[in-house]
């Protein structure tokens, strides 16, 4: 016990930890400044989320844990040194602890963050087949114009070609018959 204490007091006074915990700190916190001002300004890039340990395997440690980890180890070191007089082994303790819940924390929003993907209004144009719709622009013979109809709740304007190559005036009732391509479908009228 008393080989441990002295080794102890001899790595202390070696290592300036304060000066650790500070570097700590203001590292954390300066990256995490610079992350929100990158954010704010749109100025980041969704492919770099995660650091590259993917040989590891450690998918929960991306910069911003990370950089939580350390500002949180940082200043939580500091405030048990400075406001309650802690020891060191308890201070570092403390300190390291707070920063893995930081790192969990911080790796939970981002997984409930990655649930709330939404596809949006995505259109899939083989979901208005056999649906009606009106002309909205002129469909000229052997030529295309413009058709809306109302799909999950949102108006799609499509283009479109009359099925017998007639001339379709504004506001036809039409309904459509197949896709043609990937915008256009063929339609006829009702």
């Amino acid at each position: 016990m008393v080989f441990d204490m002295e080794y102890l007091l001899i790595l202390k006074n070696l290592i300036n930890y304060e000066a650790i915990l500070w570097f700590c700190a203001l590292v954390g916190s300066g990256m995490i400044l610079i992350q929100f001002l990158l954010n704010l300004f749109g100025l980041t890039e969704e492919h770099i989320d995660e650091i590259a340990i993917d040989a590891l395997k450690f998918k929960w440690l991306s910069r911003q844990a990370l950089s939580g980890f350390l500002m949180m180890f940082g200043w939580t070191g500091l405030a048990c040194q400075h406001e309650f007089n802690l020891p060191l082994m308890p201070t570092l303790l403390i300190a390291f602890l707070v920063g893995i819940l930081t790192i969990l924390v911080t790796s939970s929003i981002f997984k409930m963050a990655k649930k709330l993907h939404s596809p949006g209004s995505i259109f899939n144009i083989e979901e208005a087949v056999g649906k009606e719709a009106f002309v909205y622009q002129r469909i000229p013979k052997e030529g295309k114009g413009k058709i809306t109809l109302s799909l999950q709740n949102f108006t799609h304007e499509i283009d479109a070609v009359s099925l017998h190559q007639e001339e379709l005036s504004s506001f036809t009732r039409v309904q459509i018959i197949k896709k043609l391509d990937n915008h256009t479908v063929v339609v006829t009228t009702i």
